[in-house]
């Protein structure tokens, strides 16, 4: 379970700075602020908002909010729909077509 755990965590880390390489690019250097970053890679574990609130004591909403407008800036620059559901397929797509 150990190793599963930091396989996971491993392929968050790549993820999000492929996610912060495409925002620099696409968004002129725009990167994820921090609470951004940690939602990404929560929602890459498949924790749902609540836990990340209570993890980040947060707000269950304002987690929610941060989660949304994350999608939707990735969305966009990804030009297809981005969510917490298929964050994933989505960015293995990507790097299956661009070569990364």
């Amino acid at each position: 379970m150990l190793n599963k755990n930091a396989d996971v965590a491993r392929k968050g880390q790549e993820a999000l700075t492929t996610v912060d390489r495409l925002l620099q690019t696409a968004k002129h250097g725009q990167k994820l602020n921090d609470l951004q970053s940690a939602v990404f890679l929560e929602t890459w574990a498949q924790r749902s908002y609540l836990e990340i609130a209570q993890q980040l004591d947060y707000e269950y909403d304002y987690i929610k909010q941060v989660g949304s407008r994350l999608w939707r800036i990735l969305s966009s620059v990804l030009g297809e729909t981005v969510s917490k559901r298929n964050i994933q397929s989505v960015l293995r797509r990507y790097n299956q077509n661009s070569g990364t």
